[in-house]
C-alpha cells in the first residue's frame, strides 16, 4: 500500500507525552511537509493506475485503502472533468461511496490527483466514483480575489415569504419553511453521477423530527442523521472562546470537516472531508455544498463515530469536535476554508418552565449566512421543537406562554410576548400545538429579518421564555352587541362580548369605543374577533397593508403584529383610498379615485375600500377559572351602526 510521506500516522491516545508537547508535536511535523506535496496534471492520469484515497472511518485518524483509475470523463460540466475509480479494498466494496466521504483525498505514486467526490448509480455490483481534479480545485484560491465585488451583488431571493407566516396571513406548515430555491439549487446536481449525499448531523433530534428532516431535505442530497451530540467535546466551549489550535493541527488531507449552521445544546453540521491543505487554507467536498459563492460561516473538526454500510446509501455518523476555522467560498468544485478564528455565531437562549415549574434551559449559537438565510429559520424551528417537546411533563394538551424578543444589533427590538393554545385547527383535517405554533411563528420572525430584501439586519441576541399551563385554554367569541343602534360622531358606544371557554365557562366582555369627530359615513363597521381572524379580515379588504415596502415598514409590521390573547375590536367606515408603499391615503376625492379606478394599479399601489378608525384590544381570563392565566380568542362577529 503507498504511503504519503506528509501522512502523521499517530492520535493523542498513542504517544505519552504532554498534550501541549505532543500538539506541538503533531503541527511541526504536519506543517513542514505541506510544502512538499506534489500534485497530478490531468494530463499525466491514464487508465489502471492505481493509488489511495485517504478518509476517516472511525474517530479522527484518517485511514488508506488502494483505487484504481478507470477512465476520465471530460467536459463532465463546461471546463470540468471527472475522473473515474474503482475502489479496492474490501472495507471500501463493503460500505461502498459513503455520504461523508465527500472531498476524500487521492493520491498516485505520491502525487495528490483529486478529491472522491461523485457517486455513481445505486445498487452497483462494484464500487465505482467519480473525482474532482485537484487542478480545477485550486481554482478556488483565486475566488477570494473577487470576494468583495461578488459581495457587494448579491442580491437576496424574493419574495420573502416569512413574513406572511409571521403574520398570521399564512400557516406556519412545514412545508411552507422549506427553502426551495437554495434546495432545487442542489437537486438540480442530482442524476445517475451526482454529489456524494452529505450527512447532515443534528446533534439529539428526536427520531420523529430526523423523519421529518429527511423528508423534507433529501431530495436535495442530504442524508439526515441523529449523530448524537458531543457534550463532552470542546465545540460547546469553543463556540464561545474561539479558536481551537490543537484541533485545527489535525485537520489534514483524509481528515473530517464540518461546515457547521448551529452549535449549543444542538450540534448541525454538514460532514465531509479535507482535501488539500496549503498552510492555513484547506479545500474540501469535491463538489458545492449550497454554490453559494462567497460565505462566512464556521468550520469545525469533526470525529467520525462509525460508517453505516447500506446497499442503498452508506453514511458516515460523525459528530463535531472543535471550531477550527472559517468557510469562506462554496464553489462548484468545493469548498474553501481559512484556519484561525471563526466566525461569530449569534446566540439564542431558551427557556422553558413545565406545567410543575420545573425550569430547563438550552442555549444555541447560529450562522447568520445571508446565502443560506431562507435555510436558517426551518433548522432554528427543528431545534427549538426538540428542545421544547424534551422539556415537556407530559404528552397531554397543554398551552404555551411566551416572553421574549429578537435584538438586532442596530438597536431595534422585536418583542415576542404571545399565548398558543393547545389546539388549533389549520386548513384540512390538520390541527396545530402550542409547540408547534409558537416555534413557526418565532422561526418565520427570524426569517422575515433575516432573509430580508431590503438591507443586510444582523441580530444581536434571541431571548425566548416559555411557560407551559396545562390543557386546552381557548375561548371562542360567542355573540357580540352594542348599546346602542344609531349615534352621532363624537359619542361613545359601548360593544359586548360573550365568549365560551373550551369546557370552561363563559365571560362577558365590554369595550368602548369612542366615534371620532371626522366619522363621515352614513354607516360604521364593527369588527369583534381574534388576532388571527382579524387580520385575515384585513387582509382580504386591503392586501397592500401587509407589504413592507423598506426595512422600516417591515419591522413595524413584525412589531405590531396581532396576539392570540387579546379580544380585539375594530370600528371602520367605507373609504375611497390608496395604499402605497404600504401607507394608507384616505378620503381621495372623488374625481382622482374615478381615475384611478380606471387605471391598472400595479406594483407598490393598491385600493383601501375601508378605512380603520379606532381600534382596541383587551386581554381574557376567567374569574371562574382556576388561575387567572389566560385564554386564546378564536372568532370575528360583524356589527353595524348607523350615524345620525
Amino acid at each position: 500500500m503507498l504511503r504519503m510521506p506528509y501522512f502523521v500516522n499517530l492520535t493523542l491516545t498513542e504517544i505519552k507525552m504532554p498534550r501541549f508537547f505532543h500538539f506541538l508535536f503533531i503541527f511541526a511535523a504536519f506543517s513542514s511537509n505541506l510544502a512538499a506535496q506534489e500534485i497530478m496534471p490531468l494530463s499525466e492520469v491514464r487508465s489502471g493506475m492505481a493509488g489511495v484515497c485517504r478518509t476517516v472511518f472511525r474517530g479522527d485518524r484518517p485511514e488508506e485503502f488502494p483505487i484504481e483509475v478507470v477512465d476520465i470523463m471530460r467536459n463532465f460540466y463546461p471546463k470540468r472533468n471527472l475522473i473515474l475509480i474503482r475502489l479496492k479494498s474490501a472495507r471500501a466494496e463493503h460500505t461502498g461511496v459513503a455520504a461523508g466521504m465527500s472531498g476524500s483525498p487521492i493520491y498516485i505514486n505520491g502525487k495528490m490527483l483529486g478529491a472522491l467526490s461523485y457517486s455513481i448509480g445505486i445498487f452497483l455490483r462494484e464500487p465505482l466514483a467519480g473525482v474532482t481534479p485537484i487542478e480545477e480545485m485550486l481554482e478556488i484560491f483565486n475566488r477570494e480575489d473577487s470576494r468583495d465585488r461578488e459581495l457587494a451583488a448579491f442580491v437576496p431571493p424574493a419574495p420573502n415569504k416569512f413574513l406572511e407566516m409571521a403574520l398570521g396571513l399564512k400557516e406556519v406548515s412545514w412545508e411552507n419553511f422549506v427553502p426551495q430555491e437554495i434546495l432545487q439549487r442542489r437537486a438540480a446536481l442530482m442524476g445517475a453521477i451526482r454529489p456524494i449525499d452529505l450527512p447532515l448531523a443534528f446533534g439529539g433530534l428526536q427520531p420523529p423530527l430526523v423523519d421529518l428532516a429527511t423528508n423534507l431535505l433529501q431530495p436535495a442530497g442530504f442524508q439526515i442523521i441523529n449523530s448524537g451530540s458531543a457534550a463532552s467535546s470542546s465545540l460547546r466551549r469553543e463556540s464561545a472562546a474561539g479558536f481551537d489550535a490543537e484541533g485545527a493541527a489535525l485537520l489534514q488531507p483524509g481528515a473530517a470537516i464540518g461546515a457547521v449552521l448551529m452549535t449549543g445544546d444542538a450540534d448541525i453540521e454538514a460532514i465531509g472531508t479535507v482535501s488539500y491543505r496549503k498552510d492555513n487554507r484547506v479545500l474540501a467536498f469535491g463538489h458545492p455544498f449550497f454554490d453559494s459563492g462567497p460565505v462566512e460561516m464556521p468550520i469545525s473538526l469533526a470525529k467520525i463515530l462509525l460508517i453505516v454500510p447500506s446497499d442503498f446509501a452508506s453514511f458516515k455518523m460523525g459528530e463535531s469536535s472543535s471550531l477550527v476555522g472559517t468557510l469562506r467560498q462554496d464553489r462548484t468544485t468545493g469548498i474553501y476554508g481559512v484556519i484561525g478564528e471563526p466566525p461569530a455565531l449569534t446566540p439564542m437562549f431558551v427557556r422553558y418552565t413545565d406545567e410543575a415549574g420545573k425550569i430547563s434551559q438550552f442555549e444555541f449559537r447560529f450562522t447568520e449566512e445571508r446565502t443560506i438565510n431562507t435555510l436558517m429559520p426551518l433548522i432554528m424551528r427543528f431545534v427549538l421543537v426538540n428542545a421544547l417537546e424534551s422539556g415537556r411533563l407530559a404528552t397531554g394538551e397543554n398551552s404555551l406562554q411566551l416572553a421574549g424578543a429578537i435584538q438586532l444589533q442596530n438597536g431595534h427590538k422585536i418583542n415576542l410576548n404571545d399565548f398558543y393554545p393547545g389546539f388549533t385547527p389549520i386548513s384540512g383535517f390538520g390541527f396545530l400545538n402550542g409547540i408547534l405554533q409558537s416555534t413557526g411563528e418565532i422561526a418565520a420572525l427570524l426569517g422575515a429579518i433575516m432573509a430580508n430584501n431590503f438591507q443586510p439586519a444582523k441580530l444581536a441576541r434571541v431571548e425566548l421564555n416559555f411557560t407551559s399551563i396545562p390543557g386546552r385554554r381557548s375561548a371562542t367569541i360567542e355573540q357580540v352587541w352594542i348599546d346602542r343602534n344609531e349615534a352621532e360622531p363624537g359619542d361613545t358606544a359601548t360593544v359586548f362580548a360573550r365568549l365560551k371557554a373550551f369546557q370552561g365557562p363563559e365571560k362577558l366582555l365590554h369595550q368602548k369605543l369612542a366615534i371620532p369627530k371626522n366619522a363621515e359615513a352614513r354607516f360604521l363597521t364593527i369588527n369583534v374577533g381574534g388576532g388571527d381572524e382579524m387580520t385575515q379580515f384585513e387582509l382580504r379588504s386591503a392586501p397592500g397593508r401587509f407589504v413592507a415596502r423598506n426595512f422600516a415598514q417591515l419591522l413595524s409590521l413584525l412589531q405590531e403584529r396581532r396576539r392570540n390573547d387579546f379580544l380585539y375590536c375594530q370600528l371602520r367606515q367605507p373609504d375611497q383610498g390608496l395604499i402605497i408603499d404600504g401607507e394608507q391615503l384616505s378620503s381621495l376625492p372623488p374625481s382622482i379615485y374615478s381615475i384611478l379606478q380606471s387605471q391598472n394599479l400595479k406594483g407598490n399601489s393598491s385600493f383601501a375600500r375601508e378605512q380603520i378608525l379606532v381600534e382596541t384590544r383587551q386581554a381574557l381570563s376567567f374569574a371562574h377559572a382556576k388561575d387567572d392565566k389566560p385564554f386564546s380568542v378564536s372568532g370575528l362577529k360583524t356589527l353595524r351602526l348607523k350615524l345620525r
